[in-house]
């Protein structure tokens, strides 16, 4: 699997994880989805994020 296909997979089920807390536990989930949002601006800018660099070290390929 590529970075780019991973990274999507982990934002998306992190996303959809926090909303699913958020409305079901407590709505300060809410901020991790707001994280997660801003981190993805973020490296389309910059072209870099963090989970980037953790899944180069566990092998992934770009």
């Amino acid at each position: 699997m590529k970075i780019s296909d991973a990274i999507l997979l982990i934002s998306g089920s992190a996303v959809t994880i926090s909303v699913l807390l958020s409305y079901f536990v407590h709505s300060h989930f809410q901020l991790l989805t707001l994280f997660i949002g801003i981190n993805l601006v973020q490296s389309a800018y910059t072209k870099w994020c963090p989970l980037m660099s953790f899944l180069r070290n566990r092998g992934f390929t770009d």
